[in-house]
């Protein structure tokens, strides 16, 4: 064949969107993420200054932001599907009398506290209600992350504060499905106390069909499949069906039973979590998982708007001081009135001393029905970048205060 008929193999402009994103992003993510690791930081910090480097409020590169947002959400599937895999029922029902009055005081404190400092300074009782819902929940990425650097996963601060995490996402995702309703309530238009409680009923009974059937028929398929992969000795094998099964369940669970995806992911790695191949899913799924979540941290990045801060200072002080003074000083003061020990109370104060990917979805939908402006939505993505890249560093400070305490204490 003559060279001249022969055709490069190109990409379609998705697929190289795609492809950019993933070389730019990786390569300036892996850069600056060692260069923080380097400076005894998080790596987090550098990922997300990496997503602002090829973000369209940076000079240069600018990726696709759809693109990078629908990439970041299978991050946040894998995420929960590891978060779950880890997590024991038993585990919450230990927990259940610190993480469940914990979530329900510390979300009405944060809305509260949102809705009159908001109004304060010149916005709507309605925006300031929403970024309070929205900015009461914590990012399950960021807290997993954190507790895991900090070798904390596994402990009791660290079992209390994922409980706890695991009531407010209820919670958000209870506002997700009712915001429709509380938009109409919001607008004065008229709605009947039974015509709330029915819809809040009829989520409630969702999902607890949905607990029902995950953990009995449910679990038993999953273990059967499970099972018969790994007598075929065959790891990419294993690996395709705990993600065939993680997305199946995830997807499922949000047709059928109107939840999130990232809750049907969650409930799916607690699914294969109770089979006895745990361990051997968690060790294949690890690495892509990773992958993914570095792509959330860079999506957050390039969400951050630096003169949304400077058009909106007042609002971005007020929203930020809510989520690193009145949150975390809320679960102390929680922690601290159910007896439990200062090093717990501080350690679950800083971890949830953060937002992330729910409080994005509350707010961009609210934005969508009118009830939240953009600048509001703009500040809850920079107070995200900012909480986020602060987190790691207060985990930091309270390991540079211990050793002074114990040479005290001796």
């Amino acid at each position: 064949m003559p060279v001249n008929h022969i055709e490069p193999l190109c990409l379609n402009e998705n697929s190289f969107k795609i492809v950019m994103i993933l070389t730019v992003g990786f390569s300036i993510a892996c850069l600056l993420g060692y260069l923080t690791q380097r400076c005894k930081l998080s790596p987090i910090l550098g990922y997300l200054l990496a997503g602002f480097v090829i973000g369209p409020f940076s000079p240069g590169f600018v990726a696709d932001l759809q693109v990078a947002e629908q990439l970041a959400e299978i991050g946040v599937i894998l995420m929960m599907f590891g978060v779950g895999l880890h997590f024991r029922w038993r585990d919450l029902i230990n927990v259940r009398q610190i993480a469940v009055p914990g979530a329900i005081v510390q979300t009405v404190v944060s809305t509260v506290a949102s809705a009159v400092l908001i109004h304060a300074i010149g916005l709507t009782w309605q925006a300031g209600l929403i970024i309070g819902l929205a900015i009461g929940v914590a990012s399950t990425v960021v807290l997993v992350r954190v507790l895991s650097d900090q070798n904390l996963l596994e402990t009791p601060e660290g079992l209390i504060a994922i409980g706890w995490l695991i009531v407010e996402d209820f919670f958000t995702v209870l506002a997700l499905v009712l915001l429709p309703t509380i938009v109409i309530f919001l607008k004065g238009g008229e709605i009947s106390a039974q015509g709330v409680s029915l819809a809040v009923g009829e989520v409630i009974l969702k999902l607890i069909l949905l607990a029902g059937i995950a953990f009995t028929v449910g679990r038993k398929m999953v273990t059967k499949i499970l099972l018969l992969i790994t007598e075929t000795r065959s790891s990419e094998l294993f690996t395709l069906a705990v993600l065939a099964l993680t997305f199946s369940i995830a997807v499922g669970s949000s047709y059928l039973f109107g939840t999130s995806i990232a809750l049907g992911a969650f409930i799916a790695g607690m699914m294969i979590g109770q089979t006895d191949v745990r361990h051997q899913a968690s060790a294949h799924a690890s690495s892509i998982k990773d992958a993914f979540v570095v792509i959330f941290f860079l999506s957050v990045g390039m969400l951050f708007n630096p003169m949304a801060i400077i058009e909106n200072f007042s609002l971005f002080l007020s929203v930020l001081a809510i989520i690193l003074i009145v949150k975390p000083a809320a679960a102390l003061a929680i922690v601290k009135l159910l007896g439990k020990s200062n090093r717990t109370a501080v350690i679950i104060a800083l971890a949830l001393a953060q937002i992330g990917e729910f409080s994005f979805i509350l707010a961009e939908e609210a934005n969508k029905l009118g009830v939240l402006p953009d600048e509001g939505y703009d500040i809850i993505v920079a107070c995200a970048l900012i909480s986020i890249s602060i987190n790691p560093l207060l985990f930091k400070l309270l390991h540079f205060m211990e050793p002074h305490h114990s040479e005290v204490k001796s």
